[in-house]
């Protein structure tokens, strides 16, 4: 099978980048160094993280080793490290390739400390542990926050709501009843934020008083900042009144909202208002937020079941549907080896940068980069069906009401107004099946995108230090588009 390796580093000797593409290498050493059986050395090769671990090779291709954290604690932004290579190589050598892998996960995954090192030869093994202070048994001094939710305590409030995966979750507790419960999602310890979520029982929510919330609201979000997160969102529908009401008077400000970002009891679809919070953050009063205009599903009429399957952008240029790749004769092969030659340097790449999911390969199984591409909703092609980029829905509302998108042109295509036409193209497809606004978010850094965006959506909220990369926090602009305005351009 053809190895497609994603190189991220370079050490000048060695190539650091994809995992999958050497698993059986690895194993194969595994049981070699460690004098374990397959079973045992599968079972290793699971502990480690897939999104921070990375094969390396030498400047021939040949296969040397691994190196991969372990033992990640996020809440205290430390992990250790295990790096074990098939031959002996120079002090120098070694360290050349640790010191260029940590200075990346330190970044990526905002660590501060190495607790352990594990290093592996064929000759040895050496262990150094690092002694460290841990910032541990952080208490919330509110006695109706309890930590953990039990079966029960989820399965009633599954009848009330739609309760996803929580993080950190508690349960609130007044007078020995249980009225709630409160827990994070969309955690990123990389980017230091999270998505704050509460709910509250239904058949008490309008006896629930005010100062009660606010109270253990604030001191969750205190708890949530001392655990490394540094910006918490809540997002709430526009028609309820009365947990609008209970966040406004929290730590929470106001920064923006997404028009018909959701759908409320009734199967309307109504805007979602979005809140956040960081450390120090100061409390804006008087804030007036923008009128919800709540509109029937049916409102937003379907022209068509999916979408097309062929795009002509013009000058030769199309999006296609990888589906229909076989179809069209085009070489799939040369279109995943034309993305990830992309995808090696994504910061140039990306309009807008997203969070970067080929540095290692997080995927496992066979060419999960593969995958990866043929599940993307377009791929840009040129008049020789060359790759040139890609357009993706990135993620969608729980109804399906409102999709974020990413979009990657290479850099030679863009500022030619190619971006700006493809985005539209997409945009006249997701409202064609229904979809009532589309979001994109964009990086402060990312100035092209910016200006791509302001010409073709609306500014609706920027959600400040957001974004860890390269040892700063970054603003996440939100531009959206609706079912409406999707005629309009702006500036």
């Amino acid at each position: 099978m053809k190895k497609r390796f994603i190189e991220k580093f370079n050490t000048g000797k060695y190539k650091i980048g994809s995992f999958d593409s050497y698993q059986e290498e690895t194993l194969e050493l595994i049981k070699q160094n460690n004098n374990l059986d397959d079973v045992k050395s599968n079972e290793l090769i699971k502990t480690f993280p897939n999104s921070y671990r990375a094969a390396i090779i030498d400047a021939n291709d040949n296969y040397l080793g691994y190196i991969t954290l372990y033992n990640i604690n996020a809440i205290e932004s430390i992990a250790s490290i295990r790096f074990e290579i098939n031959k002996v190589l120079s002090k120098e050598d070694i360290n050349s390739i640790k010191k260029t892998y940590i200075e990346w996960v330190k970044n990526a995954l905002n660590l501060t400390n190495i607790e352990e090192e594990i290093n592996i030869t064929p000759s040895k093994k050496e262990i150094t542990q690092n002694k460290l202070e841990f910032n541990t048994n952080i208490i919330i001094p509110n006695n109706l926050l309890i930590p953990g939710i039990d079966k029960e305590t989820i399965s009633y409030f599954n009848n009330q709501y739609n309760i996803p995966k929580i993080y950190m979750p508690f349960t609130i507790k007044s007078n020995n009843r249980v009225i709630g419960i409160i827990g994070l999602t969309n955690i990123i310890y990389s980017n230091k934020r999270a998505n704050l979520n509460i709910f509250i029982d239904k058949n008490i929510e309008n006896n629930i008083a005010t100062e009660l919330a606010t109270l253990l609201i604030n001191d969750y979000i205190d708890y949530i900042h001392k655990c490394n997160i540094h910006n918490v969102m809540i997002s709430i529908s526009g028609s309820e009144s009365n947990k609008l009401d209970m966040i406004s008077k929290t730590k929470f400000n106001y920064f923006g909202y997404i028009p018909y970002g959701g759908a409320n009891e009734n199967n309307q679809i109504e805007s979602k208002y979005m809140f956040q919070h960081i450390p120090e953050m100061k409390k804006n009063n008087g804030i007036i937020l923008p009128k919800n205009i709540i509109k029937e599903k049916d409102y937003f009429q379907k022209t068509k079941k999916e979408m097309d399957s062929v795009i002509d952008i013009g000058d030769g240029y199309k999006l296609v549907a990888p589906k229909i790749f076989n179809n069209l004769d085009i070489n799939i092969d040369n279109i995943i080896d034309s993305h990830i030659e992309a995808m090696k340097n994504r910061e140039k790449f990306s309009i807008p940068l997203g969070e970067d999911k080929y540095i290692l390969q997080k995927d496992t199984g066979d060419e999960p980069i593969s995958n990866t591409v043929m599940n993307y909703s377009y791929i840009l092609l040129d008049k020789n069906n060359k790759y040139a980029g890609y357009i993706n829905i990135l993620r969608t509302s729980p109804n399906k009401v409102n999709a974020e998108i990413e979009v990657g042109i290479k850099p030679e295509l863009q500022h030619s107004g190619l971006g700006k036409i493809i985005i539209n193209e997409f945009y006249n497809q997701l409202f064609s099946i229904g979809y009532a606004s589309i979001t994109s978010a964009v990086f402060e850094f990312n100035k092209p995108s910016i200006k791509l965006h302001e010409k073709i959506a609306k500014l609706n909220g920027i959600r400040v230090e957001s974004y860890y990369i390269n040892g700063k926090l970054w603003d996440m602009n939100y531009y959206s588009k609706t079912y409406e305005e999707n005629s309009k351009t702006y500036k």
